[in-house]
């Protein structure tokens, strides 16, 4: 359809862009019985280290054509994100048979670039929009059939009601409205006829293949998405449509769009997002379309997919909790398990704060420090398990610092963790306390840390906390005092 209508121009800005910015660009070819249409484009990271997915779907425009009018996949690259763009071809709605080329698709990333199931997200760009959804809601609405189920699915520009897309082929004919939308609504009024019929003569088959229905007053085929994290993307500037396609804000999408998110708002869902374009839409050689790819902030919504992913931050992240940082203490955030001890099996963000004199040798201050572990749910706390990530998390960090600053193997020492239960300090849960051993890697010499970790429930937040005062320092030394005023500082919100 609309891909009919962009020249060589296009394509040769497509490479351009590709060169310049060096970016890798794999072909994949999933079905060798058809190469030339059975086959995606994908971005893998810079790291090499694959912590999500995000697949797009788009159809009738071509994916060279698609890929250079964002930079998604430039974002996601830098964010340890792998991209997928793969068509849907000139197909419509979520049948049987594009179902089976999303599975497809999706198994052969999984195998091929061995990526998490379980870290998918699932975009549709224009009229892939409703698949997108509806491929979404069925695997929540038959888990057992699919092996890997999105964990949040994203639009651009596109319908989310057949019935809703319908209705707007019809109003752009009878309004005479411009010529490259009466020429599209024209065509899928057809193809829509030839392959399910009218909704008026089928409604059971556009109701199973709608991801949304407004004009349905009971729960549809959205109620599928009352746990997913949902966006929906629109370029809002109305004054433009008018004056340049005569379109209402009913010759669009946005009304059923705006119709789902609320209905799935009121259901309890409150991750479900209308999202108003900051920019004006543009295609890749400037010229205005409110539909465009371009309407989607990428840094932000590669920011919103690492959340929804799960997926560690420490550029962005927000603390949901108070911690003092005193004047001249360095902080630094990680995620739990840190990657130099991926023994350890507990999950959430380690926030540290350092002593000013931390790093320096010859300071009272050195290698004093305090470490915060936010960690999801009640965690099993106990001193045999304290011995074992401690000894994993300084081992690990001990080794990395062996490799990197090249320490010979006869000034290395094991590391020996001896932490118990000790009194209970006000305020704990519980409190533990003891020694930790180690290669003191700055200078190349044993030392050893005095350590002691308060225990506390976040009821609230569903966290636990364990904060870890560590100083080779004795028990009387003012360092203490400050790291006890620290752990003074902490609320839960």
């Amino acid at each position: 359809m609309r891909n009919r209508f962009f020249s060589l121009l296009v394509m040769a800005a497509f490479f351009t862009a590709l060169s310049a910015n060096a970016q890798y660009i794999e072909k994949v070819v999933f079905d060798t019985k058809d190469s030339t249409g059975n086959f995606y484009l994908a971005v893998p990271p810079l790291s090499h280290q694959i912590k999500g997915v995000v697949v797009v779907l788009s159809n009738f425009y071509q994916l060279d054509n698609l890929v250079p009018e964002t930079k998604l996949h430039n974002v996601a690259c830098a964010n340890d994100l792998l991209t997928v763009f793969v068509s849907m071809q000139e197909q419509l709605f979520a049948d049987t048979a594009v179902v089976n080329r999303i599975s497809t698709v999706i198994q052969h990333v999984a195998n091929k670039y061995k990526a998490d199931t379980s870290k998918f997200v699932l975009a549709g760009y224009e009229y892939a929009s409703n698949i997108a959804l509806r491929y979404t809601e069925l695997t929540r609405q038959f888990p057992a059939a699919y092996a890997v189920h999105p964990k949040a699915v994203f639009i651009v520009s596109g319908p989310v009601d057949l019935n809703g897309l319908w209705q707007w082929c019809q109003q752009v004919i009878r309004k005479k409205t411009t010529d490259g939308q009466m020429g599209d609504a024209g065509y899928i009024l057809d193809k829509m006829t030839r392959e399910i019929g009218t909704p008026t003569a089928r409604p059971e088959r556009y109701r199973a293949l709608s991801p949304f229905n407004r004009e349905d007053t009971a729960a549809g085929n959205e109620q599928y998405l009352q746990r997913v994290p949902v966006r929906v993307y629109y370029d809002t500037d109305i004054a433009w449509l008018l004056k340049e396609r005569r379109n209402s804000l009913y010759d669009t999408y946005i009304p059923d769009a705006t119709e789902l998110i609320s209905r799935l708002l009121l259901a309890g869902n409150g991750e479900a997002e209308f999202i108003a374009s900051p920019q004006p839409g543009k295609r890749i050689n400037g010229a205005r379309y409110a539909e465009a790819f371009s309407i989607v902030d990428e840094t932000e919504c590669i920011q919103w997919i690492k959340r929804t992913l799960d997926i560690f931050d420490p550029v962005n992240w927000k603390p949901p909790y108070k911690l003092n940082k005193p004047k001249g203490w360095g902080t630094e955030h990680f995620q739990v398990p840190v990657d130099f001890a991926p023994e350890i099996r507990y999950k959430g963000v380690e926030d540290i704060r350092f002593a000013p004199g931390w790093g320096d040798s010859t300071s009272v201050e050195h290698w004093s420090y305090a470490f915060l572990w936010w960690l999801k749910d009640k965690p099993v706390v106990n001193a045999a398990t304290l011995n074992t990530y401690l000894t994993a998390y300084y081992n690990g960090l001990v080794k990395r610092n062996v490799i990197g600053r090249r320490i010979p193997a006869e000034k290395q020492v094991p590391t020996v963790v001896d932490i118990k239960k000790v009194k209970t300090l006000e305020g704990d849960v519980e409190t533990y306390g003891g020694t930790i051993r180690m290669l003191n890697y700055m200078v190349q010499r044993p030392i050893v840390l005095h350590c002691t970790i308060h225990v506390s429930n976040c009821e609230s937040q569903q966290r636990t906390a364990l904060f870890f005062e560590i100083s080779p320092q004795q028990a009387s030394h003012a360092i203490w005092k400050q790291m006890d005023g620290l752990w003074s500082s902490f609320r839960c919100e």
